[in-house]
């Protein structure tokens, strides 16, 4: 018996609105993506990799799978925790920041995995995180309380925000329990 669909999905963060302002198109409930908000700017989608491209999980998806959207979003972490275990994750220390790698395409929705930021990157901080993810293929760090960190940070965004691949965010995020809040300046 083949697979579900939705078995296969990736949480993948996604900006609210297209970076450079322009219209989206309306689609019907069963045609629309599957999202969920995180935060002002931010959604929650989810991706199935077909080898050559990634096709977005559909509200149909989900009805013809007999699966909630709570479930596909529990699915689609579970399979994002798999892809970091297989890629070789590593954290790379520059200047005031710290870069985080793992191959491209889901470094920035590495900021959906709690047991990351608990833990794991725990070692380079001594208080709350202040992330950048300018593009889906960066994510940058700092301690919240590093001056230097968070100019560094700003630099990056202003570097690469606006001339990347697939932008994400021109906003900086600052950790707070568990959940990511934009800095305010």
């Amino acid at each position: 018996m083949p697979s579900k669909f939705t078995e296969r999905a990736i949480a993948y963060l996604k900006a609210t609105t297209p970076a450079d302002g322009s219209k989206s198109v309306t689609l019907s409930r069963e045609d629309s993506p599957v999202l969920r908000p995180l935060v002002d700017g931010l959604c929650v989608s989810y991706i199935v990799d077909e080898g050559d491209s990634y096709k977005y999980v559909q509200n149909r998806h989900l009805d013809e799978d007999g699966v909630s959207e709570e479930q596909l979003h529990q699915i689609g972490l579970s399979n994002l925790v798999a892809l970091v275990s297989q890629r070789n994750l590593q954290v790379q220390p520059y200047q005031s920041i710290y870069a985080v790698l793992m191959g491209g395409d889901f470094e920035a929705s590495l900021i959906l995995l709690d047991q990351l930021w608990d833990s794991h990157f725990q070692q380079f901080v001594s208080g709350r995180y202040s992330i950048a993810i300018p593009n889906r293929d960066i994510l940058a760090f700092c301690d919240s309380t590093s001056v230097a960190g968070l100019a560094e940070l700003r630099q990056l965004i202003e570097r690469i925000h606006a001339t990347g691949d697939h932008p994400v965010s021109n906003q900086i995020y600052v950790r707070h329990q568990t959940r990511w809040q934009p800095l305010v300046a």
